[in-house]
């Protein structure tokens, strides 16, 4: 989902003219190193034209402290001016004296506004760069927190509310970051760059050293779900910042038409509409009426706004409402429950398997008389954690990395996933698993031994464990993808959880010879691997389709549910419908089938016996039929 940097770049492209002017060689020679000075600049006097508009009620100035606040950004910015290359900062220091002198005799709101874009634009068309500050990766709201607790809370206290330790001590005092209300205004681009640059004439320090971009953008996305409660359900910080944005834009705008400036507030009201457009695409896939209501209050508000329409806190009161539903639709997903229960049956029926792998070689280890020979197995196992542990490192590099293909890594990880567990549910169920693939190995450990060959026996080892944990990254993978950050601690209990259950059954196995129940517990995970098989596969598409990979064709009435993986497109439903006819037939054969087949070649076998009896002395059978038999 390219949620974040589309919703900037939107924004940013409604806010800047098209036109540039030629780079200098100078100039260019030193674009590099003049990029962050510049984008102090452009954020410091963006801060200063926003709390600037603060101080103007209906053309009159009526908050002296905001406009103090913006005489202190401008007067950051010319200090910042300086690093740039030398003509260019003459040129930028020339303009900000202006500034400011026209800011001291109280220019009209607007007037920073425009003379701050075209600064921005100057500055960006001289040194050849852009300077809005994108993340390279989606927001980490848990990261985000974890810095909130390590670097914010002495001010600002625990929940955000202003009321750290060290509060009472500074003057002003802490923002309260938790009143929606006071920062309806604010969007998380403003939130960014006051933590990169700081606040002048306050205790708001600079982050722009401490952090980097990506925790600064991690930090922000956690502040935004202090006012936005569904934020904390989405997958990523991407939704909090993207309705962040759409929501401190609308803000401003009601602010500016309170002010007197339907014009402005007219075009900030299109602006908030280009960074809802950053969502559209995924919300259309599931909830097309959402798109549709959104986008005609967005045109009544923007009418409202212009003056051509009444009613203009209803309006915004109703497209608010419409963007609840949206972040909801968005953001709804599996329960706590169960994704615990999913996360601890998955683990469970994997290390289960494991264990019943690894006795079955130590046993044949000891019917053999090669008890010595465990330390080469011990190695097999140990090197295949530490494969199935970089393969999981590996795989989480990958998504990493290549931030641009999320979707389709996501949905082609949940289609292989939801493939193998199709293929593992339906051996499970029919009981033949788990003793097919330990005779293999068995027969396999037999030939190792007989071989004498250390490394032939470490590697039987190795390839049997890794198989069950190559499959638990691949299931684990999809599973955190399915529930997002919001499920990601039920699923962590899930694991863990099952982890030491594990160890216990494996301590009663070895120490008091604990008898497991396999045959239902079989049946149990089977028939809950078949459900998460056909979760995945539409989940799967899903993901597919938010990317741009794979058409999405809905079907008008049918049925949304996130439980059960079901989206209304006939992609996702088509391919959940191949499953459970392949599952059906499976079961079909295993259970009804099969059997009846069996009975009459048991039939016709007890038909032939019988004959041979009474014609002469029956033929005793040879060894290799005695080995079908026992196969």
């Amino acid at each position: 989902m390219k949620l974040v940097a589309a919703a900037f770049t939107a924004l940013i492209a409604a806010a800047l003219p098209a036109s540039a002017s030629p780079q200098t060689p100078a100039l260019a020679q030193s674009s590099a190193d003049a990029a962050e000075p510049a984008r102090r600049v452009a954020a410091t006097l963006a801060l200063a034209s926003q709390e600037y508009r603060l101080a103007w009620q209906r053309g009159r100035m009526t908050a002296p402290s905001e406009w103090e606040e913006a005489k202190l950004f401008v007067a950051e910015a010319r200090h910042s001016a300086r690093a740039l290359p030398p003509a260019l900062a003459h040129e930028m220091d020339a303009r900000l004296a202006a500034l400011e002198a026209r800011l001291a005799a109280q220019l009209p709101a607007d007037s920073l506004a425009a003379e701050s874009r075209a600064i921005e634009v100057r500055l960006s068309s001289a040194l050849g760069v852009t300077l809005d500050d994108r993340p390279a990766r989606e927001p980490s709201i848990a990261n985000g927190e974890a810095l909130f607790r390590s670097t914010c809370t002495r001010c600002h206290g625990m929940q955000g509310r202003g009321d750290g330790p060290v509060a009472h001590e500074l003057n002003p005092p802490p923002a309260d970051l938790a009143d929606a209300e006071a920062l309806r205004g604010t969007t998380p681009l403003d939130l960014y760059r006051k933590v990169t640059f700081g606040v002048p004439g306050t205790k708001m320090q600079a982050f722009g050293e401490a952090l980097s971009r990506e925790e600064r953008w991690d930090l922000v996305a956690y502040v935004a779900t202090l006012t936005d409660p569904l934020a904390r359900g989405g997958r990523t910080g991407q939704l909090a910042v993207v309705f962040g944005t759409v929501r401190g834009t609308l803000g401003g705008a009601m602010d500016l038409a309170a002010r007197g400036d339907r014009e402005a507030a007219a075009r900030a009201v299109l602006d908030a509409y280009m960074a809802f457009e950053a969502v559209e695409g995924e919300l259309a896939a599931t909830e097309p009426h959402l798109v549709t209501r959104a986008e005609e209050r967005f045109t009544s508000l923007r009418l409202a706004a212009a003056g051509t329409q009444d009613h203009l806190a209803e309006q915004h009161a109703r497209l608010l409402e419409t963007l609840r539903d949206a972040e909801a639709a968005l953001t709804r997903g599996h329960s706590a429950a169960g994704l615990f229960a999913e996360s601890l049956l998955l683990i469970l029926r994997e290390g289960l398997e494991a264990i019943l792998v690894i006795g079955a070689i130590m046993a044949v280890l000891l019917r053999a008389d090669a008890k010595e020979r465990q330390r080469d197995v011990r190695w097999g196992i140990a090197l295949a954690i530490l494969a199935s542990l970089a393969t999981a490192g590996v795989l989480e590099w990958i998504f990493l990395v290549t931030p641009a293909q999320r979707e389709a890594l996501e949905g082609g990880v949940m289609l292989v996933a939801a493939a193998v567990l199709f293929y593992v549910s339906y051996w499970l169920i029919s009981k033949v698993e788990t003793v097919a693939w330990t005779r293999f190995v068995k027969g396999q450990i037999q030939r190792a031994v007989e071989s004498g060959s250390g490394l032939a026996l470490g590697g039987v080892a190795f390839l049997a464990v890794y198989r069950e944990g190559f499959e638990t990254v691949l299931f684990y993978k999809a599973l955190f993808v399915t529930g997002g950050s919001a499920g990601a601690g039920a699923i962590t209990a899930g694991l863990l959880t099952g982890f030491g259950v594990l160890v216990a059954v494996f301590v009663g196995i070895e120490r008091f010879g604990l008898r497991l129940p396999l045959r239902p517990f079989f049946a149990v995970t089977g028939a809950t691997l078949a459900y998460m098989a056909f979760v995945f596969a539409g989940t799967a598409i899903k993901e597919l389709q938010e990317g741009d990979y794979l058409p999405s064709t809905l079907i008008p009435g049918a049925p949304r549910n996130d439980f059960f993986g079901i989206y209304p497109t006939w992609e996702s439903l088509g391919l959940q419908l191949v499953i459970l006819v392949a599952l059906a037939g499976a079961l079909l054969w295993t259970f009804v089938v099969k059997p009846r087949r069996t009975r009459e070649g048991s039939g016709m076998a007890a038909q032939t016996h019988s004959g041979t009896g009474q014609h002469g002395a029956a033929v005793p059978p040879s060894r290799s039929a005695a080995s079908v038999v026992e196969v």
